[in-house]
């Protein structure tokens, strides 16, 4: 008979492909290094340009910036802090009206 126990690098590793392949969406993780990669790759503050590293605090406009610029009112912020409050405070208080007759 054939062995129980799956033989590493048989037909498995297609399969694992194939698995890899559905949870990225089919779009392969292997993509062509250019040079621009390689400069958009490094951590850099939006506004400064300073190198950030892991120190780096992404914004909700989409940037990412380093310790002086992270604040809205530091970097040109785009982000409408306040509509987004508005919106939350619109959905947890809903507006409850009581009857005008109280029955008894």
């Amino acid at each position: 008979g054939s062995p129980t126990v799956p033989i590493p690098g048989a037909s498995n590793s297609k399969q694992e492909t194939d698995k890899e392949d559905i949870a990225t969406g089919g779009l392969s993780t292997e993509v062509a290094s250019s040079p621009d990669d390689k400069k958009t790759k490094k951590n850099r503050c939006t506004t400064c340009k300073k190198k950030v590293g892991l120190t780096g605090f992404p914004c909700r406009c989409g940037g990412l910036f380093c310790s002086l610029h992270r604040y809205s009112d530091k970097h040109q912020c785009d982000f409408n802090y306040k509509e987004l409050a508005q919106e939350q405070i619109r959905k947890h208080n809903p507006v409850i009206v009581a009857e005008k007759i109280q029955k008894i």
